[in-house]
């Protein structure tokens, strides 16, 4: 029996969307699509994707919710709109398809999470940055005990030095960099720790967007095993450095410039467990004086995988029943840890649009 093929609608034309269309209209077998809509006229005519040339055009998510062949609705449109429209979609009987920030707030977020459950297996995610190949072979690597016990995750990401001027810079439409690359890398960093988040220490800062929102931010995170994550997102840093890096009790991980290389103790070294340190005046050379350490060094190779694996997911969840990987309680704590950041850093012009949000 053949397995069907999953309509696609598309709410919101604008860069993303060009994305979104790309990655459905690889897999022919499992999606078709047939609608999209935006509020924008001209972007219907001359702004349109390649891969939706043929769909139907509407002029706004409701009218494109009644087109008769619809399965599947990705929205593609500014923040503040992402969880009203999720509901509207799940309501009427249609998969909903969210890209991050899922949600502006954890109260926003509860109440998709209660929609979704009235709703089974309407909900997805795009959290694609799961899926990048560089941080699907980390994960690897860190499980197989290559470097040991891992100890301090370092993710870093620079869009450079960039003055930014759209609406993505504005509070008031919940733009910033946290806002929009935050969720990708607290979402990795959650699945790097690998155990619960008990403590968060944040900055965020504005520096040079024409914007008041933030263009820098550090987060740490403490997860009850032990394990820190230093998650850095930077347009303003003309010089930017390693996208990933861990280490681990024997050794080290790294990701910069497109290579994964890692250097590790010889795996057959067993340290020595008799050593104590020498009380009397060192001499001038540092280091251990009863212990040779063999290091190995190699240029890791990264799996040929794309983040557009992200729909055969929704696909074999939807149509096949094989979970998601995305769970809808870890992008919950996605949400969490990212209010909390802009809380405990004190980050005003956000503080305001969250308390006045709370309040509506």
């Amino acid at each position: 029996m053949m397995k069907p093929v999953l309509n696609v609608g598309i709410c919101g034309i604008g860069r993303i969307a060009s994305n979104h269309a790309e990655e459905i209209a690889s897999y022919p077998n499992l999606f078709r699509l047939v609608a999209c809509a935006d509020i924008l006229p001209d972007r219907l005519v001359h702004e349109l994707p390649k891969p939706l040339e043929t769909a139907a055009k509407y002029h706004s998510l409701e009218e494109m919710l009644a087109h008769p062949e619809l399965d599947v609705v990705t929205i593609c449109v500014r923040h503040e709109d992402h969880v009203p429209m999720a509901v509207k979609i799940m309501e009427a009987g249609k998969i909903a398809v969210v890209e991050k920030p899922v949600a502006t707030s954890l109260a926003e977020y509860d109440r998709l999470l209660d929609a979704a459950r009235r709703h089974p297996g309407k909900l997805f995610l795009r959290h694609n940055r799961r899926f990048e190949a560089p941080f699907v072979k980390v994960r690897q690597l860190m499980d197989s005990g290559l470097i040991g016990d891992v100890q301090y995750i370092k993710l870093y990401r620079s869009v450079g030095f960039c003055r930014r001027n759209d609406w993505m810079t504005m509070t008031e439409f919940y733009g910033g960099l946290l806002s929009n690359w935050g969720p990708h890398l607290i979402d990795q960093a959650l699945q790097l720790l690998g155990g619960k988040v008990v403590d968060i220490w944040a900055d965020v800062r504005h520096v040079i967007s024409i914007g008041d929102s933030d263009d820098l931010f550090k987060i740490l995170l403490k997860a009850d095993n032990g394990r820190l994550a230093d998650i850095e997102v930077s347009g303003c840093n003309a010089m930017p450095g390693r996208e990933m890096e861990i280490i681990g009790s024997r050794g080290t991980i790294v990701y910069e410039g497109g290579k994964l290389t890692a250097r590790y103790l010889d795996p057959s070294l067993q340290l020595r467990t008799d050593l104590k340190p020498h009380p009397e005046t060192p001499r001038k050379t540092y280091g251990n004086f009863d212990e040779t350490l063999n290091f190995f060094s190699s240029e890791i190779q990264i799996p040929a995988l794309n983040m557009r694996v992200l729909w055969e997911h929704l696909y074999n969840d939807a149509v096949n029943h094989i979970p998601t990987p995305v769970k809808l309680e870890e992008a919950r704590e996605t949400v969490r840890v990212t209010e909390e950041a802009f809380r405990k850093s004190g980050f005003q012009p956000m503080l305001r649009y969250l308390d006045a949000h709370a309040k509506a």
